[in-house]
């Protein structure tokens, strides 16, 4: 029997673990996290922002996996690709005759010194909450303390995450205010950006409109304003040194440092990999998601990782397996691009979709709503949705 080893559960793993199951292989399927959940990445945001109870994005795994997947909680330390094993920090190494490697991001730091020390990353369930905990905690000082710091938001760089982050807690500040009875004017938010261009996903219309609903909600976009320094409470620029009791780090992410810590030729713990989504010299070996880079047709750089090619790549990647399997030709990966979705709050936002479709406002932020609850459904189908308040009935 053919052992297909699938490691992490997120978008893509236990996608992949389920397609995999669904075609009913002679093959036993074990599907390994550190997490007995999956979680969903594009919601820790709103968590990280206090508008979304950490509950509502999880998703336990062992009930919700199929009977023919086997789940282990542990964690990977490393992969030995000569021997075919996985090494665990705790038990015995796992062998594979096939290899689904899906560990998901972690945040990069660029090598800025303090950053990692002094500013809060917003990457799982565990920092979300801790960014959570911060604001809570520094509001509530602020009754005491009288420093203006401890209502001062500093998100360090422009990314997605960050401006989905800064509109949920937009969206938060007068109940914010209320519970702590803090002044609501005093509240300050900025985002400090290096590049002088945000979002190059959308055109220039859909940009400006997330800058003026900034704006208008008085957050303060800096862009162009490298970061050379974090230390406690402080971002250092060149010329300029900023100051806030809650300093989230938002500037980009990378791989899992498993790759780093593997026998894999990788950029930012990505893997370069083949049409087909496995390593052209270890065929048998699939990555996929935030550890994978995939060729953009006529660009010198790969797709961007997120959920939707996340989800695709694993059909195609348990596609290609099953026809390993079945003795049939693998098929190239083709990414469907549906487009893209900002949520800023719950009734403000950008996208664009189908094409050149765009939305801004209310539609915008009902898009991402479905997107997330079709994301779920993907993974655990109706009765879960059910289950835990998704689809109420």
């Amino acid at each position: 029997m053919t052992n297909i080893l699938i490691l992490g559960a997120g978008y893509a793993g236990l996608r992949a673990a389920k397609v995999l199951a669904q075609k009913k292989l002679d093959a036993a399927i074990t599907l390994v996290d550190r997490n007995r959940y999956h979680y969903e990445t594009t919601s820790l945001p709103e968590v990280a922002a206090g508008t979304r109870r950490a509950q509502s994005i999880l998703l336990p795994l062992p009930e919700n996996l199929p009977a023919q997947v086997n789940f282990i909680q542990a964690t990977v330390i490393k992969i030995d690709r000569t021997n075919k094993q996985v090494e665990l920090a705790d038990g015995q190494p796992l062998t594979y005759d096939y290899l689904v490697v899906a560990l998901g991001l972690e945040s990069e730091d660029y090598d800025i010194p303090g950053a990692a020390e002094n500013a809060l990353p917003i990457v799982d369930v565990k920092s979300a909450l801790a960014v959570k905990k911060q604001l809570e905690t520094n509001f509530q000082n602020y009754q005491t303390s009288q420093d203006p710091d401890d209502l001062r938001v500093i998100v360090c760089g422009a990314w997605f995450s960050s401006f989905e982050f800064m509109g949920a807690l937009v969206n938060r500040l007068p109940r914010l205010a209320e519970h702590y009875r803090v002044p609501l004017d005093k509240i300050e938010i900025q985002c400090i950006e290096a590049k002088d261009m945000i979002l190059p996903m959308f055109d220039d219309d859909l940009t400006n409109y997330v800058k003026k609903w900034l704006a208008d909600h008085n957050v303060i976009l800096r862009t162009g304003t490298p970061i050379k320094e974090v230390q406690a409470n402080k971002v250092i620029t060149a010329d300029q040194t900023y100051t806030a009791s809650t300093l989230v780090w938002t500037t980009g992410v990378r791989g899992s440092h498993v790759i780093g810590d593997s026998d894999f030729e990788a950029r930012r713990n990505r893997v370069m990999v083949s049409d087909q989504l496995s390593l052209d010299d270890d065929p048998n070996v699939f990555l996929l998601g935030d550890v994978a880079a995939v060729r953009q047709p006529g660009k010198p750089y790969p797709f961007p990782a997120t959920g939707q090619i996340a989800f695709q790549m694993a059909d195609a990647a348990a596609t290609n397996i099953a026809a390993d399997l079945n003795g049939e030709p693998r098929q190239d990966f083709v990414f469907n691009d549906l487009g893209t979705v900002l949520a800023l709050g719950s009734k403000d936002g950008v996208a664009k979709v189908f094409g050149d479709h765009k939305l801004r406002g209310y539609a915008a932020a009902a898009m991402k709503r479905v997107i997330d609850d079709r994301s779920l459904l993907k993974q655990a189908g109706v009765k879960a949705m059910v289950k835990y308040g998704r689809l109420p009935l």
